[in-house]
């Protein structure tokens, strides 16, 4: 039962399943969530590398996900085609906070999870633009909030069903 939720959903129920039985849920999943998105920033060697921002001088990359991408991140993550139009192409780690464009930053997320931070994003751009925060605060923060959503607030799970 397991092996066909996970095949139906994607990676949103995979996510909750490891909390409750991490071996059972991930044992034929090609990635559990620690190593599935790893995020990462942009730096001036990215081909979508633009300039520098914030006071603490972060690299930023513009955005630029083709088609072709988007379409093998929903593959490798298991995400049927019959499901996509429930997620979203992410980035793990927002541009807006130094993110890249890169597939190990990218990662498909349930619309109606994402809703659920939907001013986290702008309020920690806000932040750094005062230099209140630092990069290294702000993705902490990005990272504990995607990687442990309150889902007991969203729509049914069974959506792809």
């Amino acid at each position: 039962m397991v092996r066909k939720v996970t095949r139906l959903i994607g990676p949103l129920l995979i996510l909750l399943a490891t909390l409750s039985r991490p071996h059972e849920a991930l044992a034929d999943f090609p990635y559990t969530p620690e190593a599935a998105t790893k995020g990462s920033v942009c730096t001036t060697r990215d081909k979508h590398f633009e300039e520098f921002r914030y006071p603490e001088q972060i690299a930023y990359c513009y955005r630029k996900v083709s088609s072709s991408l988007k379409k093998q991140i929903y593959d490798a993550y298991g995400v049927p085609t019959k499901c996509r139009k429930h997620y979203t192409i992410d980035h793990f780690y927002p541009l807006s906070l130094g993110g890249t464009n890169r597939a190990d930053n990218l990662w498909p997320e349930a619309k109606s999870i994402k809703n659920l931070r939907k001013d986290l994003e702008t309020e920690l751009f806000k932040e750094l633009q005062r230099g209140s925060i630092t990069r290294a605060e702000a993705l902490s923060i990005i990272h504990e909030a995607k990687m442990n959503p309150p889902v007991r607030d969203t729509e049914p799970l069974d959506i792809c069903l």
